[in-house]
């Protein structure tokens, strides 16, 4: 292996231990050697010269890579080394590195399950490599070794294709966000690497699957919004809020300001449309507003008031969009959910969480912004704050992300930032395998302070 393998599109890792699978891997590398050429597939780390820095080496040896395999036998979890210390606690142990540096990069990493063996939990792993159990694994069984291989080989040929049609596209997007980019794995100082969770949604324009919804709703309104209704009080209450300081919170409600919109989804008055409205068990339920996706590699669904004038098509410039949000029983846990600002057209401002996990994204075209890993239980009900403010002229935006009266994660975007645009609600997939369904209660828009 040479420390530093050239870039090349399609290359793909194969992430093993050899105590534990390197038959299943030497098999699996002859196989993908023979479909897609040797030089493609990166296989070990034995060539790691003395004095190189193995973290630097594994993560530039990650970086030139595409598709990440990652094979977990029956002791994957919990192999130990020469003290008696599990491998995966060990920040510099080569597996967890390799895992690691590709989460960061957000290349696809598939888990392959040698010979019967499980999935972790994500209470098993280390906190930077709890994203691998949501990643859809594949069986490997030399009982059945070609019909396996066969599948891998089928997508990964799509997954490389996609790439390749991405990475040709005069103009697109870079697959690696700069959020990630920027501080790889190696830079990173001990004992305080952390998941980058950033979700692939755009780099090849996926993201737009998203926004599609409010570009028909927008569309069909003909420009001509419906007057306001009873939906809209006149004033709302305050809500507790926490001041922007990330090293140490403090609470400080800010003062009531008048409300532009209020729904507590008691009727259907604000009209509120988009394809995860007519999905199965979602709509209004009488008392709340269910938006749901399907299962997708990467996707969702949104849903806005048509029918609130002082918020559709364009709300004002300076806001705070409020609501409270849960996850449903049986939704796939690899959703997020939460609020869209400044939509217009195929762009958007996306503010979400997931369990343990807050971003602040944007559309047209696609970039993480910033993210965050607060303490959320997305499964709970959430007071979500949306805070939308600035961007009149060339002027940059700033965004903040509330969670039950904590800021979680702001940031200010100063790149063509957005000006102006309606507001909205979404539910967000990737590498999902069950129907993902929001609830939502009490949205309210008012002024910013």
């Amino acid at each position: 292996m040479a420390a530093s393998p050239p870039s090349a599109p399609g290359r793909i890792f194969i992430s093993y231990r050899r105590e534990e699978t390197a038959y299943p891997a030497g098999w699996l590398f002859a196989q993908l050697a023979d479909h897609y050429g040797g030089e493609q597939v990166f296989k070990d780390v034995d060539s790691i010269q003395l004095g190189d820095d193995f973290v630097d080496v594994i993560t530039r040896a990650v970086g030139s890579c595409d598709v990440l395999l990652a094979l977990i036998g029956d002791e994957w979890l919990t192999i130990t080394d020469e003290h008696g210390r599990r491998r995966l606690d060990d920040p510099d142990d080569f597996v967890r590195l390799e895992i690691e540096a590709a989460l960061a990069r957000n290349i696809r990493v598939i888990p392959i399950l040698v010979d019967g063996a499980m999935m972790p939990r994500v209470d098993e792993l280390p906190d930077s490599l709890a994203r691998l159990v949501r990643r859809q694994a594949l069986e490997l069984h030399p009982a059945r070794f070609d019909f396996d291989t066969g599948r891998l080989l089928k997508v990964l040929d799509k997954a490389l294709a996609e790439i390749r049609a991405a990475q040709a596209e005069p103009g697109a997007t870079p697959r690696v966000p700069q959020a990630a980019a920027a501080t790889p794995p190696a830079a990173r100082p001990q004992g305080r690497r952390r998941s980058t969770r950033t979700w692939l949604l755009a780099g090849t324009g996926i993201a737009v699957v998203l926004v599609l919804v409010i570009v028909a709703v927008v569309a069909n309104s003909g420009g001509t919004p419906s007057p306001p209704d009873a939906a809209s009080p006149s004033t709302s209450a305050g809500v507790a809020t926490t001041s922007p300081s990330a090293a140490a919170a403090t609470t400080s409600p800010p003062a009531n300001e008048p409300a532009f919109f209020r729904d507590p989804f008691s009727s259907r008055a604000a009209g509120w449309e988009g394809d995860g409205a007519v999905a199965r068990g979602a709509g209004y339920t009488g008392d709340a507003y269910r938006i749901s996706a399907p299962p997708s590699a990467a996707g969702g669904a949104g849903s806005v008031p048509t029918k609130a004038s002082r918020v559709f098509p364009i709300a004002p410039p300076s806001i705070r969009v409020g609501v409270e949000g849960r996850r449903l029983p049986g939704s796939d846990q690899s959703m997020k959910y939460g609020i869209l600002c400044r939509i217009n057209g195929d762009k958007a401002y996306l503010l979400t969480i997931d369990d343990g996990y807050a971003a602040i994204e944007k559309w047209g075209p696609y970039k993480l912004l910033r993210e965050a890993n607060p303490q959320v239980d997305a499964n709970s009900t959430n007071e979500l704050q949306a805070v939308c403010t600035g961007g009149r002229g060339a002027q940059p935006v700033h965004l903040e992300l509330w969670v039950n009266g904590e800021m979680v994660v702001e940031t200010t975007d100063r790149d063509k930032p957005l000006p102006t645009g309606g507001v909205g609600l979404v539910v967000a997939t990737y590498q999902t395998t069950r129907a993902s369904l929001a609830e939502f209660d009490d949205f309210v828009v008012e002024q910013a302070a």
